[in-house]
């Protein structure tokens, strides 16, 4: 694989995570899921076990298909 291609998608990972976790998703599911201090556990299983692998996997895809969208466009030498 090519080293460009890999590192798209590690930066896509990042930024979908980061930005994943600033959006109140978690907050849905404290609503419905939390009703007393032992119901936590499961929220956070669910953030960490669930959410937080769509994030990086997502991310993953989107920056390997920028990258390859993008990134590997033959230049004709104008703008």
């Amino acid at each position: 694989m090519n080293l460009k291609k890999i590192l798209s998608g590690i930066l896509g990972a990042v930024l979908m995570f980061v930005i994943g976790n600033m959006l109140p998703i978690t907050n849905l599911y404290s609503h419905f899921i939390v009703n007393s201090h032992d119901d936590e556990n499961t929220l956070v299983a669910i953030v960490v076990l669930v959410e937080w692998p769509i994030f990086i996997i997502l991310g993953a895809i989107i920056g390997v298909l920028a990258y390859n969208y993008c990134l590997t466009k033959l230049s004709k030498g104008r703008f």
